[in-house]
């Protein structure tokens, strides 16, 4: 391959990072304890416009004491997807099954045993490190890693049918408030 068509495909390829950087993400929930950040990555992308539905939703039913902020990206792009646990700014995170389930082993996910019924969202129940240090796959068992957004009243609400994206919240995301913002897409 000629050199100037390696320069261009590094060129190209530079930009698209940059862009996929540019979509989403903000400081302001890792600043602000009442902002809430959530990202929607589906693995055909996911529409902006049921993004603002579920935000505009989700407002209306924290009230006034939070804000919130709903991202997306319009491509599948698993180099996003890590820019975004590296950028640990997002309370929820929201991502096709195969996504979370290896994030899951990885140690990336809460547990969510205590906070809702895995015999209600057993499709959210699989095999992962209950915390960061647990990531020897031999030795992790079965927790409540997700909620399937096909069980979401939100997302029912929106008329998204989608059943292959999973609610997360990141290891890193504040306990208490990003359990009351995903019971609050659940009910």
């Amino acid at each position: 391959m000629k050199a100037w068509v390696k320069g261009i495909a590094l060129v190209l390829g530079m930009s698209m990072i940059a862009i996929l950087a540019g979509c989403g993400g903000s400081t302001e929930s890792a600043a602000d304890p009442n902002h809430v950040q959530i990202f929607i990555m589906g693995k055909d992308g996911f529409p902006q416009e049921y993004a603002d539905q579920i935000g505009k939703n989700l407002q209306q039913k924290l009230g006034n004491n939070m804000t919130v902020t709903v991202s997306t990206t319009p491509v599948y792009s698993a180099e996003k997807l890590v820019l975004e646990y590296v950028d640990r700014t997002d309370d929820i995170v929201i991502l096709p099954e195969a996504d979370m389930k290896g994030y899951a082993v990885n140690g990336g996910h809460m547990v969510l045993d205590q906070d809702f019924d895995a015999k209600k969202y057993k499709e959210g129940v699989t095999k992962g490190a209950a915390d960061q240090n647990d990531t020897d796959a031999a030795k992790q068992t079965e927790h409540l890693f997700a909620i399937p957004v096909s069980q979401m009243s939100s997302f029912k609400a929106i008329g998204y049918t989608g059943n292959d994206l999973y609610a997360t919240i990141p290891i890193f995301a504040n306990h208490d408030k990003a359990v009351k913002v995903l019971k609050a897409l659940t009910d």
